[in-house]
């Protein structure tokens, strides 16, 4: 068994994903900016089971070709990067759209590239974190732009990979309200917003990190092909 690569893996989704796989007896990378989330995600994870915990920025491109060069025996790899950029409003700027695309859509492409193209390629699986923004477009534009392409990706490409024997399909969280994340803010900036929101979920709370990774885990275990293409909606049918 290889290692399942997942980007963006210090905190959140990415992170409560990548500790569901190591309990679950799968070896993952974990990747992050920072030296010391990345120490403390070791303490997190599986220590049974071995790991690889590596500091880079992705949006640096010499660091991601050093790294792409170094990979090996990857089984699979969860995209779970992404964020909104500062200034995503309207009108739109150019720039902050191609950073966004970039850092949420872009950089996923060339690392599938380099692991499919690999003359010892041996993954077996794409998977994409992407967002319902991408089908209500109530998010700021340039994520919401950037979340779409990769949708679109995803079915666009799922023919070519599923003669190579790889599934690619991608799951569509809807609010994730974690701490430090946007919504987890609001209920200090916008209590009476969150309170609203929060009232009128299926759940009647938001979805956590964990709801995200039990599904997750459940894809890494599959071994069909019959979701290839797909992207599914994890919201609690809030849209």
């Amino acid at each position: 068994m290889g290692y399942i690569l997942v980007t963006g893996s210090t905190k959140g989704i990415g992170l409560e994903i990548a500790k569901s796989l190591s309990y679950a007896g799968f070896s993952v990378i974990v990747t992050g900016r920072d030296e010391i989330a990345l120490s403390e995600a070791k303490n997190i994870l599986n220590n049974k089971v071995e790991h690889k915990f590596v500091k880079i920025d992705f949006q640096n491109s010499s660091e991601v070709d050093n790294f792409l060069s170094t990979l090996e025996n990857i089984d699979a790899v969860i995209h779970n990067l992404g964020a909104k950029i500062e200034g995503d409003k309207h009108p739109i700027n150019i720039d902050v759209l191609n950073k966004s695309i970039n850092l949420n859509f872009s950089l996923s492409v060339k690392i599938n590239n380099a692991l499919v193209d690999a003359s010892t390629s041996t993954i077996s699986k794409i998977i994409y974190i992407g967002s319902t923004a991408s089908l209500h477009a109530k998010a700021s534009p340039c994520y919401v732009l950037s979340k779409s392409l990769i949708d679109t990706y995803v079915k666009n490409i799922s023919g070519l990979y599923a003669d190579k024997g790889i599934l690619i399909c991608g799951v569509q969280p809807g609010i994730i309200a974690h701490a430090g994340s946007d919504w987890d803010r609001k209920k200090e900036s916008e209590p009476q917003k969150y309170n609203d929101v929060k009232a009128k979920q299926p759940l009647k709370r938001f979805l956590m990190p964990v709801d995200i990774a039990e599904y997750i885990l459940l894809l890494m275990k599959l071994n069909s092909l019959a979701l290839t293409g797909s992207m599914m909606k994890l919201d609690a049918n809030d849209y």
